[in-house]
């Protein structure tokens, strides 16, 4: 238990400068269900490129911390709902799909990410749903596929 604190308290401190005055519009926060259900923070350098954050539990049980890196695009013609593809990595003492491959063990995994988000027309909100193959990588190899869906209100 002392190093999910420790890792929550590592994670905010890293994301405390992206949540300022000067990005303003640029950071989203709000939750998460699915894997994990839990907090959201997506943060926007250009219109096309986002670093996207997560902490919660996961099905199993535990808690995870994931963080993704995502290139936006226009594929349906959208400027409200683009398309987002990326990779990231999870970390935290999460069980997973199947067995009980990390249950109450530090996992450590990487994933793919594909989904689509949608905007809100005249509001500050957007909605996000990704899918993405993952691979545990310790304490032992295990695949699955993760799905989230996002509320995030920028302000």
């Amino acid at each position: 238990m002392k190093t999910m604190s420790l890792l929550i308290a590592a994670v905010l401190l890293v994301l405390s400068p992206a949540i300022s005055a000067e990005s303003r519009g640029r950071v989203g926060l709000g939750i998460v269900l699915g894997a994990p259900t839990g907090l959201s923070v997506k943060y926007w350098e250009n219109q096309r490129i986002a670093y996207q954050f997560a902490i919660g539990g996961m099905f199993k049980g535990g808690l995870m911390v994931g963080a993704d890196y995502l290139v936006h695009e226009n594929v349906f013609r959208k400027s409200y709902a683009p398309f987002y593809y990326g990779a990231g990595l999870f970390i935290g003492d999460a069980g997973f799909w199947g067995p009980d491959y990390a249950h109450n063990r530090f996992a450590l995994g990487v994933r793919g990410v594909f989904g689509v988000d949608y905007f809100v027309r005249d509001y500050p909100f957007d909605i996000a749903l990704d899918v993405g193959p993952s691979l545990m990588l310790t304490p032992v190899t295990g695949m699955g596929v993760q799905l989230s869906l996002a509320f995030r209100f920028h302000p």
